[in-house]
């Protein structure tokens, strides 16, 4: 085998050859220790955001329950909500991107999301208009990862019910392995 072939081969089969053939597998740690580290990464975002509110809340002096009275406050408040309301979105993307296609361009979509929500809630803080980058960003790394489980849950039920390895097939077609 050529260098450039073993060279092409190491970065190219973890990628492509991540599903197990044999689907009653249980998953090992190692499968979605990646996932985890960015599922807590994201759930520490989450308490640092609600730190950020509360803090804001003795800032321009909100009493509780109030979430209302101060445009300010109500911009920290709408930033941490709009996080929260998304994390449901976030979490089941991805899993199931991770699950289905792989965790490593799971986990790096995921990283990229955390960024984009925290560039998102520091620009909602500033004004309104500032938070769309960072919410469009979120956006499609949500989409990404849910175009990887797209894929991944397609290849599995082709594999499944038409007997069709479509990773084998393009392996020994395109890239001559």
């Amino acid at each position: 085998m050529s260098t450039k072939n073993a060279s092409l081969k190491c970065f190219i089969t973890p990628l492509l050859l991540h599903t197990k053939t044999d689907y009653n597998m249980p998953v090992e740690l190692k499968d979605i220790a990646l996932l985890g580290g960015v599922s807590v990464a994201h759930a520490w975002q989450l308490g640092k955001f609600a730190r950020r509110v509360g803090a804001a809340r003795g800032k321009f002096k909100v009493k509780y329950p109030a979430i209302s009275g101060n445009e300010e406050f109500e911009r920290y408040y709408r930033a941490q909500m709009n996080s929260l309301e998304f994390f449901p979105i976030f979490s089941t993307s991805l899993w199931m991107s991770g699950l289905f296609f792989h965790q490593v361009p799971a986990a790096i979509a995921g990283v990229v999301y955390i960024y984009a929500r925290n560039r998102y809630f520091n620009g909602y803080i500033v004004s309104v208009e500032d938070r769309l980058p960072g919410f469009k960003l979120g956006v499609r790394c949500i989409m990404a990862m849910f175009g990887m489980f797209l894929l991944g849950a397609g290849h599995l039920a082709v594999e499944t019910f038409a007997g069709i390895n479509i990773r084998e097939q393009y392996l020994q077609q395109y890239l001559k392995f």
